[in-house]
């Protein structure tokens, strides 16, 4: 009886661990925002992940929000590794080619590149439910420099399709810059 019941454990933990693995294969579509100082702005934003080796993956995003005649768009293309330090959390690093640029109706525009380098976890902290938590610094010309983090969460409808939500917080040149987003993700 007692093995019966260790069986059904384990196959039990192995069958969880299956239906909550991280997937580093996905396309995202979102409703976003960026306050920068007194500004708010909104629009869209795309991004996604593709994992080329074990442990090592491409991704990419790209924000586009404005109001009041000013226009902003960001992106960012960078490769990841990821370090499993269980069944359902690893430990990521990234290094990221960032660019910046900002659009007046009725006055100059403004862009610049850069790079970001992140650290943090990302976790399967049930079947359907994921959350991540970065550490970054991004310096981009004209658009300053310094630390960030930023929080997400997916919940996993199916294996397929997921809803997902997201802060991100930076400090450049003291000007606070605060972002969020909400949207769906495609995993395949």
């Amino acid at each position: 009886m007692k093995q019966a019941i260790l069986a059904f454990a384990l196959s039990a933990a192995a069958l969880s661990a299956q239906a909550g693995e991280l997937n580093y294969n996905y396309i995202e579509g979102n409703y976003t925002g960026l306050a920068v100082e007194d500004i708010d702005m909104d629009g869209f934003g795309i991004k996604g992940s593709f994992e080329f080796i074990d442990n090592i993956y491409a991704f990419g995003s790209y924000r586009d929000v404005s109001d009041s005649g000013l226009h902003f768009d960001e992106t960012n293309i960078g490769v990841g590794y990821a370090k499993k330090i269980n069944a359902k959390t690893d430990w990521t690093n990234e290094l990221s080619y960032v660019y910046n640029g900002a659009h007046l109706t009725a006055g100059p525009n403004v862009s610049g590149s850069g790079y970001q380098v992140a650290t943090g976890l990302r976790s399967m902290v049930s079947d359907k439910f994921e959350l991540v938590g970065k550490v970054n610094y991004t310096d981009v010309a004209d658009f300053g420099s310094g630390f960030g983090a930023n929080a997400g969460a997916v919940y996993h409808v199916n294996e397929m399709f997921g809803l997902n939500a997201g802060y991100d917080y930076s400090n450049r040149d003291n000007a606070d810059v605060n972002g969020w987003s909400v949207g769906a993700r495609y995993s395949f």
